[in-house]
């Protein structure tokens, strides 16, 4: 069947690990200059979900956005009814302390600029134990 309209494409919703590998791509591609953790998203820099929320259609497609990007103090991810780590946690379908883990300055030694390589292993780490927790041996 050829599809010509947008709209009757069937719409994909990606799992959590699905949207967790393909962060794990897109941070994996970024300058080292462009991440921090000192912010969501501000300019062009932010952490690895901000970035993906402002500059990738892919997860924009998937629902998730940044709202009050006008402001560095008031920008926060939104996931359907959920702000914050909130959306964090639903879009990736993680807990708050895998998400914080993950993304957040704490789970890097307090580091604020970490290398993107560095957060994209990580990112995959989690998904391997999660996958070995998930699947008996």
């Amino acid at each position: 069947m050829e599809h010509r309209r947008r709209k009757d494409i069937p719409a994909y919703c990606a799992t959590g690990p699905e949207r967790l590998e393909r962060l794990a791509a897109f941070v994996e591609e970024l300058p080292a200059d462009l991440l921090t953790f000192c912010c969501w998203y501000d300019g062009n820099k932010g952490c690895a979900v901000g970035l993906a929320a402002a500059l990738d259609p892919w997860f924009k497609a998937q629902g998730l956005r940044l709202e009050g990007v006008e402001s560095v103090k008031e920008c926060r991810p939104i996931y359907r009814d959920r702000s914050d780590w909130a959306a964090v946690t639903a879009f990736f379908e993680l807990t708050g302390e895998d998400a914080r883990t993950l993304f957040d300055r704490g789970g890097y030694g307090g580091e604020v600029r970490p290398q993107p390589r560095r957060v994209a292993r990580k990112i995959r780490m989690h998904l391997k134990r999660a996958d070995a927790v998930a699947v008996p041996a």
